[in-house]
């Protein structure tokens, strides 16, 4: 038995998305995908959200992805949201809570990148997000895919979706029953799908500048713009 899992995508509860939970859970089912995780920065604000919205059969996972003092980190399977610290601080914060650690794009020099202490974090974290389609250069994700070979790590995929039709893009096979921290954990997954999508880096500087034009113009009409 074969299931997928988009591993990484975001709703309007990040600053970086416009996407309401009722879009994600449907973007998910038109991807035919079997599950995915919430991973909104930093928070856990919308993952009941997306559970409401979606069918009985799409396992919704709660999720973080959380901004450490070097790269981002997927927190997977937790119910609150891990403090920003150091990674190994926050790995330790997801396993207290019976969670699995993925270091999300942790290559990606146009983004916060992993450079110190890998060594370190490759013995205590739990997998590493080898397909991130939001990579725009190949090599991302070919470096991440060759550090969790390289330390026998469980390698995962995903969208990082920020808008409906990037669900799915990227994913994770996950084989065999049980839950998916469990695939994770016994090494039972392998990332799959695209990367290099540079439209969906652009549409969201778009949206974050639109975000920003419309508190401005609030701003200025309330007399709160010094």
């Amino acid at each position: 038995m074969t299931r997928r899992y988009d591993l990484q995508v975001h709703t309007d509860a990040s600053p970086c998305s416009r996407t309401p939970p009722e879009r994600v859970a449907a973007a998910a089912v038109d991807a035919g995908l079997d599950g995915i995780a919430v991973t909104d920065h930093d928070t856990v604000a919308n993952v009941e959200s997306v559970r409401d919205a979606a069918p009985d059969d799409l396992d919704v996972i709660s999720a973080v992805e959380v901004t450490t003092t070097e790269g981002h980190l997927l927190a997977l399977d937790v119910t609150e949201a891990p403090p920003q610290a150091d990674p190994l601080t926050v790995i330790d914060h997801v396993h207290d809570q019976g969670g699995v650690a993925v270091l999300s794009h942790p290559f990606d020099a146009l983004r916060q990148y992993y450079e110190t202490d890998l060594e370190a974090l490759a013995e205590a974290v739990d997998g590493i997000e080898a397909v991130n389609s939001r990579c725009v250069s190949r090599r991302f994700n070919e470096r991440a895919a060759a550090f969790a070979a390289a330390h026998d790590l469980p390698a995962t995929g995903g969208s990082d979706a920020h808008f409906p039709m990037e669900v799915g893009r990227a994913y994770t096979s996950v084989e065999g029953d049980g839950s998916l921290a469990d695939a994770v954990r016994e090494g039972r997954v392998r990332p799959g799908g695209r990367g290099r999508y540079l439209s969906g880096h652009v549409a969201t500087k778009l949206h974050q500048f639109r975000t920003v034009s419309g508190r401005t113009i609030t701003d200025l009409t309330s007399g709160r713009f010094p």
